[in-house]
């Protein structure tokens, strides 16, 4: 399948969705939720996304030091701010990441560690996610006997990839090697402990700021639902709108919110109001990644490059980064 292709479905996928919940729900409710909009909540949760950016930005320059890559902290928040605007607007929600990647490569001409500073950033992001919000459907009691009666199928899936890495890691010498080079840059970005306390540490705090800005968007609604039936419905939408199968999570995000309100008992319309307005506010906290589109780029790279230059010239018996 091409990416155009896959593309369009995505987008095909995230329009299908909000049509079919705006088809089966009260759009005049949801569109009436959204125009009593508070600025006095919706700031803070602005302010909240952009601080959740800059500390992903310094995560990021943490672990590309950690790798060896030097990084200004400006560069950083710059290119990721350029992530994060790109993932907002193009189907997958990766190819920011996938841009940054690449730019951060064509700088220092290490593709491979370039690409493996990235992941590894966002792997414990995202796992820290996934722990939240497996915690918070547990903690929903309309939910929690499915969630019991469902665990052992999530370890058998769990142990079923575990295997399946394992086998091909065996079997394909160039998946061998690859493995065993993202594990040594795992390690250097992960250990010692110190280090791991950082990289869990700021990941916490990420979960936290997305977690607290989705509960002001609620608040910005007029939305009174106690806070501890609110934040266990938050992380798993956000966890599903990180799924790569939409645009920014447009319609996945609002059909799974439809279904944890449902859920819980709560008004659908209300629900399904507080993720799109979510959406907005992530795409305004999101637009100074914009002028990252006007050029920039080289101003303020200069370290990057010349460290990419002083590595390749120090670098006599390494493997190749390509």
């Amino acid at each position: 399948m091409t990416p155009r292709r896959k593309g369009l479905i995505q987008l095909a996928l995230s329009a299908g969705l909000l049509l079919v919940l705006f088809l089966l729900i009260d759009a005049r409710e949801v569109g009436k939720h959204l125009a009593q909009l508070d600025l006095r909540w919706a700031l803070p949760a602005i302010a909240a996304l952009v601080f959740q950016i800059a500390l992903l930005a310094w995560r990021w320059r943490f672990t590309a030091l950690r790798l060896g890559m030097r990084m200004s902290y400006r560069h950083a928040l710059r290119e990721y701010y350029l992530g994060v605007f790109l993932n907002q607007l193009l189907p997958g929600g990766i190819l920011g990441d996938v841009s940054r990647a690449w730019r951060h490569a064509r700088l220092t001409a290490r593709t491979r560690t370039a690409v493996h500073a990235v992941v590894l950033e966002r792997v414990v992001v995202q796992s820290v996610m996934v722990g939240v919000a497996l915690a918070s459907l547990a903690a929903i009691p309309a939910l929690r006997p499915a969630v019991h009666a469902h665990w052992i199928w999530a370890a058998a899936a769990a142990v079923t990839v575990a295997l399946s890495v394992w086998v091909l890691r065996a079997m394909l010498p160039a998946i061998r090697t690859a493995f065993a080079r993202f594990r040594g840059d795992a390690r250097r970005a992960y250990l010692p402990t110190s280090v791991l306390l950082v990289q869990l540490s700021t990941a916490i705090l990420v979960t936290a700021a997305n977690l607290a800005a989705y509960a002001a968007t609620a608040r910005a609604l007029g939305v009174e639902v106690p806070l501890g039936t609110l934040l266990p419905l938050i992380a798993p939408i956000l966890l599903v709108m990180m799924l790569p199968i939409s645009v920014a999570g447009w319609g996945v995000r609002e059909g799974a919110a439809a279904l944890l309100w449902t859920a819980t008992g709560l008004a659908v319309a209300e629900g399904v109001a507080v993720a799109v307005a979510f959406g907005l506010l992530f795409l305004v906290a999101a637009l100074p990644g914009a002028f990252g589109l006007a050029g920039g780029r080289e101003a303020g790279a200069g370290a990057e490059r010349a460290q990419g230059s002083n590595s390749r010239s120090n670098r006599t018996s390494s493997p190749s980064e390509n």
